[in-house]
């Protein structure tokens, strides 16, 4: 491989050979840190869709769990709903419309959570199989991310 050189003595630019020296990390040890790299990547990922911490998580799935036992109930009483009825003039003037809008929103995580979750699988895998140092590198560079501005496909 060829780099051009700057002379300090002379004040010249040259061309020289140059070989870029041989990484020490073994396959092995690469193909970890890649796949770690890539989790913590997957969750940065997340984190543009929604708030981070395991709290956070915990509120979101136990919303989304009240709203689809809302949704689904014939005669829901609010004392069940302690979630849904906290936002009950925030989120929505009515208990029915929160529900609808936090039903909405997880509806929509869930495709784009799982969008980030192919992409990781996908590419941690790719990485796995790789053969070569370079195999895997190449792997790890080919990933690419849902982006905040995609559709993505309904689920019914």
């Amino acid at each position: 491989m060829m780099q051009t050189v700057f002379n300090a003595l002379n004040g010249e630019n040259h061309e020289e050979e140059w070989t870029p020296e041989p990484s020490s990390e073994s396959l092995a040890d690469l193909k970890a840190r890649l796949k770690a790299s890539i989790d913590d990547t997957a969750e940065a990922e997340r984190r543009k869709y929604i708030t981070q911490g395991a709290g956070q998580a915990m509120t979101y799935m136990r919303k989304a769990d009240e709203a689809s036992r809302y949704i689904a109930a014939t005669n829901p009483d609010a004392s069940g709903y302690p979630l849904l009825s906290a936002e009950v003039g925030i989120t929505a003037p009515t208990m029915q419309k929160v529900a609808q809008v936090v039903h909405a929103a997880y509806s929509q995580w869930q495709i784009i959570s799982a969008a980030i979750e192919a992409a990781r699988l996908a590419t941690k895998a790719a990485i796995e199989s790789s053969e070569t140092i370079e195999e895997a590198q190449a792997a790890a560079n080919a990933l690419s991310w849902p982006s905040p501005g995609q559709k993505f496909p309904q689920h019914s």
